[in-house]
């Protein structure tokens, strides 16, 4: 029997996120954190939380969330998550519980789910290869778990790779080329420092040109509150990454990193991004993580600074 989540089920779904979720890669979580990332997220729904029952117990959980304030938010719902116990993982069962969400999101008047970072139920998961180092979402569907081909087989399309990076910041140390370009830069009026508001202008413009509505969010905020590594162009902002702090897991924190198309092509993103791994690590974060797309070109500017694949995600969308 598939039906809504209920308070009750919470222990059950604990166990779940432990075990079939730690299976997908999931960071494991103590009750109270777990119920902070899901069932406490402003944007939880029991309309959008539905449970597989067998037998009296909880052994399947599929999350979704929908906001009009959303990326598409009017016609589109998000897929958050799909776990299965052990013993009833199935593609038959996963594809019951993301038949039922669909229902649920169709009953609201959506007409598309997707699966990507747009997806305001952030979950972190463990990056391969490491001591426990953990990502703080997921850019959509592992590739490297059934629920990839599942929900393939149930009409999903894959419209996007996101390729997650990693960086060790031990290992990290400034590149030989980068003095030589910031005194080239310099001689073009151009140069990479703190953002400070009322010295530094047009930064909010910058980013609202680059058409992302998460950093039309977050980032003039966080240069005004936080920090900002800028690049100017004499005291106009050419390009942004930030801001710079590390995360309770010790994880640098990343947002996102641009130059405006205008000032594009003389090397002040590579610039931008190696001062950007020197800052974390002098402000004691221990490693960097990161998405980007596949055919990106910014992951030349990553693989430049040492970061490398260590899993892939499909951003994926089923019209419903």
């Amino acid at each position: 029997m598939i039906r809504n989540y209920q308070e009750t089920d919470f222990s059950a779904l604990a166990a779940l996120w432990n075990t079939a979720g730690a299976a997908q890669g999931y960071a494991p979580q103590t009750p109270e954190a777990l119920a902070g990332l899901l069932t406490e997220n402003p944007y939880f729904s029991r309309s959008f939380a539905l449970v597989l029952e067998e037998g009296g117990a909880t052994v399947g959980f599929v999350c979704g969330c929908a906001g009009d304030d959303l990326p598409q938010g009017r016609a589109r719902g998000y897929f958050t998550c799909l776990l299965l116990d052990r013993t009833y993982e199935t593609a038959e069962n996963a594809a019951a519980l993301l038949s039922a969400l669909e229902d649920a999101f169709r009953r609201t008047g959506k007409t598309q789910m997707a699966a990507n970072f747009f997806n305001p139920m952030r979950l972190p998961w463990i990056v391969p290869g490491t001591p426990g180092h953990q990502h703080n979402n997921c850019p959509g569907v592992a590739e490297d778990i059934p629920l990839h081909n599942w929900m393939l087989a149930a009409g999903y399309v894959v419209r996007a790779v996101e390729c997650a990076m990693y960086l060790d910041l031990d290992r990290f140390e400034t590149p030989d080329w980068a003095g030589p370009r910031a005194a080239r830069l310099a001689e073009e009026g151009y140069r990479v420092d703190w953002y400070r508001s009322g010295e530094h202008r047009g930064l909010t413009e910058m980013v609202r040109s680059m058409g992302n509505p998460m950093w039309d969010a977050e980032i003039p905020e966080a240069a005004e509150k936080i920090n900002m590594l800028v690049a100017l162009h004499e005291d106009q902002v050419a390009g942004f990454t930030g801001p710079v702090y590390p995360e309770a897991t010790g994880r640098g924190y990343f947002a996102g990193i641009a130059v405006s198309a205008e000032h594009g092509g003389h090397g002040l993103g590579s610039l931008l991004f190696t001062r950007l791994c020197q800052a974390e690590k002098e402000a004691g974060s221990r490693y960097m993580s990161l998405f980007t797309g596949s055919d990106n070109h910014a992951q030349k500017i990553y693989l430049q600074a040492g970061f490398q694949v260590r899993r892939r995600f499909s951003v994926m969308t089923k019209e419903l």
